[in-house]
């Protein structure tokens, strides 16, 4: 996630109000872009299923009763216990390779240096039950630390690992040397410590802990109680001062043990206690499931269970209530008046004099002047695969000729304002970061921005400096989010859904022969719209060249290919056009010939082989796709076997499938649709959908038999 940070600068303390106190009293709210440091990893469980689940775990267990898979819970770390040790495997999840057998997150409160700073511990201790288990045992731990020397930064400190195994009957405990730990740079904000517990195995218990102290003590990290591998305890423990007023939200379908209490604390400031209360908070996870991402799921932190805090204002002693609880209004002036996003809806135009060769002035339609812009744009400029919500440094993208998107946005904006084409931001969180919350505005969350284009007609039109493959409103399905926010100067804001702002559908027509030897000999014409357009695209783009496009055409088809035209694959267009002209052998034995009679198939599998799901299924775009097959039969053969014709629905209607052959003397004609316009199916609705996409795998599949008079 990219993070805006501005603060405010820190000066000595007063006698009557700390400079921590003053520089929020004494000055307006700007410091909304905060950082935030997350552990994701997120999923969602049936309670039903856990139960059961549990159950046949309990039954397991009484025929298996020197097993250990189950173990107390222990909480001490530097001594694993002996179920521990000798647990082989975990009863409520026999597929898991590890399993976290204690985690345990602490936070607190001190004041250093005239400022308050976030102490954060964290203790974890996990039973490795396979040898892809062993994995868990390097360790990546991400931290905040600008290459700018900002004043505000992490530190990751008191690092102690050790692995324990059985030898010979004895407990022998390895110690990680230090040797094991190593720094690395991720970007110009993050660092990273890494290290590798040493003498790790199937059977081995690995334990390591550290501290992170934060300057960031109005932004508390937000908390997962899941893992990717099943939990048998977890806790957060935190307590804050009664200074900050920090809203919590806490989601998931897995139950949590909560306290809220207060608790008296003690703060050293200078040579003088302070002693003030605090809100205490426990939340404790007993036996949560792994967290497992899964196919057709853009972000499992949405369905998680976790614990997320949002700073709602301060209140200190003799000084006014601040508040910092936001409105979306809020955070629409907030960020036009922020100078690396507002700021940059001003910046000159730099191709003014260059754009009067586009004579934008001769194209009739906004949608040619936005196209003839865009792609001088992407001629200077190319996108460098990072997304962002900020700007600020155009001199150095024109420079360089490179730049995320929010910096090609904001000069594309620049330049849709010379042709006199309005033109907005729209902010949203992309699909693979998680959700905006509909709890409460935050601005922590927004990651990026595209462009609304005004049309003639007073609706929006939407494009990124992202997209390389696709067109107006053709978006990468990343960004295809059902709630983002127009930000107007001046009008105020609106709420867009952008999950299905273009047509995608793939027509294709084939016409073929086929010969008494099984051969086929045909043509298919195909176009591909929306979202297939944007797919052909990149696949022809990321290529070497052609040819090896062509050849992994005819290996993935099965087919020989003669002659390949592709049209619309260079240019910004909404459509792509493709002609193959092709051979394909059928199946001959004896007097018959076997053949699939759609020759290019829709799909050969079942996407959803799960017996059954926890998570969602999310879609990522509504599609469309339209096969017509026209086959000539072979001279002195006729029809032995034809498929049954199929019309296959969803439950809710939203996915249809229809296949329907007719034979008139020697021509077959094949007629295939499928649609789909639903995004989201539930947990519950999964096995109707997998049924569904059963049986139009299944079709697909299915065969003509041709029999010789």
């Amino acid at each position: 996630m990219d993070c805006k940070l501005t603060f405010f600068s820190i000066t000595p303390a007063l006698y009557t109000l700390p400079a921590f106190v003053r520089k929020f009293t004494n000055n307006s709210c700007k410091n909304n872009h905060v950082f935030i440091h997350t552990e994701k990893t997120l999923n969602k469980i049936n309670m039903k299923n856990l139960l059961i689940i549990l159950f046949a775990c309990f039954m397991a267990g009484q025929v298996y009763g020197q097993e250990i898979s189950v173990p107390e819970v222990n909480t001490k770390f530097g001594k694993p216990s002996d179920e521990e040790l000798k647990m082989t495997t975990y009863a409520p999840d026999t597929t898991a390779t590890a399993v976290v057998l204690c985690k345990k997150t602490g936070a607190f409160y001190d004041f250093v240096a005239d400022d308050f700073r976030l102490n954060y511990s964290y203790e974890t201790k996990i039973k490795i039950l396979k040898p892809e288990g062993t994995s868990f045992a390097d360790i990546c731990i991400p931290y905040y630390e600008n290459e700018n020397r900002s004043s505000m930064k992490e530190t990751v400190s008191q690092i102690d690992a050790f692995a324990y195994n059985i030898e010979n009957g004895k407990t022998v405990r390895t110690k990680m040397k230090r040797e094991f730990i190593y720094k690395e740079r991720l970007n110009d904000k993050y660092m990273q410590v890494k290290f590798s517990i040493p003498n790790v195995k199937v059977g081995t218990v690995i334990e390591y802990k550290y501290k992170v102290l934060s300057d960031f003590y109005f932004n508390i990290n937000d908390w997962s109680a899941q893992q990717s591998i099943p939990t048998l305890y977890t806790e957060y423990d935190i307590t804050v001062p009664e200074y900050f007023k920090f809203n919590l939200d806490v989601r998931g379908t897995e139950r949590l043990e909560t306290t809220d209490d207060s608790e008296a604390v003690n703060l050293s400031i200078g040579n003088q206690l302070l002693q003030c209360n605090g809100r205490h908070l426990n939340f404790k996870g007993r036996q949560l499931p792994a967290l497992h991402d899964d196919d057709y799921i853009w972000c499992v932190n949405d369905y998680s269970t976790q614990v997320n805090f949002e700073l709602g204002g301060l209140d200190f002693p003799g000084a006014l209530y601040k508040s910092f609880t936001q409105s979306w209004e809020n955070i629409d002036k907030m960020l036009l008046e922020d100078s690396e996003f507002g700021g940059q809806l001003k910046i000159r135009n730099p191709y003014r004099e260059e754009m009067a060769a586009l004579n934008l002035d001769q194209l009739k339609s906004i949608e040619e002047k936005i196209s003839a812009i865009y792609t001088f744009l992407k001629g200077k400029i190319t996108w460098n695969e990072e997304y962002s919500l900020y700007g600020g440094k155009s001199k150095k993208v024109i420079k360089d000729g490179m730049g995320n998107n929010a910096e090609i946005n904001f000069i594309l904006m620049s330049m849709l304002r010379d042709a006199d084409i309005p033109s907005s931001p729209v902010v949203m969180s992309r699909r693979n970061i998680g959700i905006l919350p509909y709890s409460h505005p935050s601005v922590q969350k927004l990651n990026t921005f595209i462009v609304g284009v005004a049309n003639t007609d007073s609706t929006l039109v939407y494009l990124d400096g992202s997209v390389r493959d696709g067109y107006i409103n053709i978006l990468p399905p990343v960004l295809m989010v059902n709630r983002a926010r127009v930000i107007m100067p001046g009008k105020g804001g609106l709420w867009v859904d952008l999950s299905k702002t273009c047509k995608s559908q793939l027509r294709s027509i084939v016409n073929a022969t086929i010969s008494p030897d099984g051969k086929i000999c045909g043509n298919r014409n195909t176009s591909y719209t929306g979202q297939y357009a944007s797919s052909f695209r990149r696949k022809y783009r990321t290529a070497k060249d052609s040819t090896e496009f062509v050849n992994e055409l005819a290996t993935q088809e099965d087919i020989k290919v003669n002659v390949f035209n592709a049209q619309g694959v260079d240019r910004f267009s909404p459509q792509v056009k493709e002609t193959v002209i092709f051979e394909k052998q059928a199946t001959t034995n004896d007097n018959f010939i076997y053949l699939n009679p759609l020759i290019f198939l829709h799909t050969e599998k079942n996407p959803f082989t799960q017996a059954e799901r926890k998570l969602p299924v999310e879609y990522p775009f509504t599609d469309q796709v339209v096969l017509s097959v026209n086959l000539t039969l072979p001279e002195g053969y006729t029809v032995d076997e034809l498929p049954k014709p199929l019309l296959a629905r969803t439950e809710d209607k939203q996915g249809m499938c229809r296949y329907v052959l007719e034979q008139k003397e020697n021509k077959l004609t094949i007629n295939y649709t499928f649609s789909s316009s639903k995004l989201l199916y539930l947990p519950e609705e999964y096995p109707g959908l997998q049924n569904f996409w059963k049986v139009i795998a299944e079709k697909n599949n299915e065969t003509v038999v041709l029999k010789k008079l």
